[in-house]
């Protein structure tokens, strides 16, 4: 538990990707800026559910894995170097004078803003865990339930424990760079897997497929997993793997809107044409606001992000500029 007492511009709750380019332009604003993650990874939803697909619906993009988009909006976020912590769940938000919120996380760390930023999209989506007396063992160092970076798994022996498309694209994904990938399906069937992704995953041929999978027994040196024993179609094996990947849903921790006292319809924040909220100092972008006619990609989340960080400079000093331009702003940066 920490108190930090020092009272930023603004802070951001969320590090997704919207989250990500907000710290950069509140930096190019010239505001001092802090994003608080709820989660222990930095990318939300691209970051969980899609980083090994390409996007192509970004400007001057032509395509980009999701993966690498993340980790290009870290390193432009990082040009400013604003404060990024994760882990940081807020639960509750409230003023504790006319200028200054006070913001306490679940793990009962305090911050201070003058204002905030919400790109928390609907909230945080949690990974359902391999149920198994030893999961835990592994759980960040060889169990993963998520890809990431598939080059992390270059030239392993990986198993997917999964039977969603989740798993399929994973197999497919990681083929590419693994040595091999054990698919385990705990049913007969992958859900709502596409026939020529399925055609794909049986004429690979460094992918080994099994259904109706249960795992037996995970056997490892307590920190590092070595070994996976199986039970499929009543038939016990064993195999060597190096990393094991879990795909079995997800639960969602709704964002607590309605706690941090702001109006929202439909699960979804009510905004202006500032991108303010219904309580002043608290402006929003992405997924988690609504307003008509809005589209729900990436590229809407950074055009709403420009307009909220513009309009926060402007509550914090009528004064200021009413946007800025980053050929003036970084003239001099190499």
């Amino acid at each position: 538990m920490s108190q930090n007492q020092n009272v930023l511009d603004v802070t951001i709750i969320g590090g997704g990707t919207i989250g990500l380019f907000a710290a950069f332009y509140c930096g190019m604003r010239g505001l001092s800026t802090k994003v608080l993650e709820g989660s222990s990874f930095l990318g939300g939803k691209v970051a969980q559910f899609y980083p090994e697909k390409n996007i192509y619906d970004i400007g001057g993009i032509p395509a980009i894995t999701g993966a690498d988009l993340v980790q290009q909006l870290i390193e432009q976020a990082n040009l400013n170097q604003p404060e990024i912590l994760l882990e940081q769940y807020v639960e509750s938000i409230h003023k504790v004078d006319n200028d200054v919120f006070e913001l306490t996380t679940r793990g009962g760390d305090v911050h201070f803003s003058k204002t905030i930023l919400l790109t928390t999209g609907f909230g945080i989506y949690d990974p359902i865990p391999l149920e198994h007396k030893d999961a835990e063992k592994y759980a960040g160092t060889t169990i993963h339930y998520m890809m990431g970076n598939p080059d992390r798994f270059r030239d392993k022996q990986v198993a997917v424990l999964s039977n969603q498309r989740a798993g399929v694209d994973w197999a497919l994904t990681l083929a590419k760079t693994a040595k091999h990938v054990f698919l385990f399906c705990k049913g007969t069937e992958f859900q709502y897997a596409a026939d020529v992704d399925l055609e794909k995953l049986h004429q690979a041929t460094n992918i080994e497929v099994r259904y109706n999978v249960s795992i037996e027994e995970l056997k490892g040196d307590g920190s590092s997993l070595h070994e996976l024993q199986i039970l499929s179609d009543k038939e016990e094996s064993s195999y060597s793997v190096d990393e094991l990947l879990v795909y079995q849903g997800v639960k969602m921790v709704s964002a607590p809107f309605s706690e941090w006292n702001l109006q929202a319809e439909k699960g979804r924040l009510v905004v202006d044409q500032n991108m303010a909220t219904s309580v002043p100092g608290i402006y929003a972008a992405g997924d988690g606001i609504q307003y008509e006619n809005k589209s729900m990609i990436i590229a809407t989340g950074f055009s709403e992000v420009t307009t909220a960080v513009n309009s926060m400079a402007k509550y914090l000093n009528p004064k200021a500029v009413a946007q800025v331009y980053s050929t003036v702003e970084y003239r001099y940066k190499k």
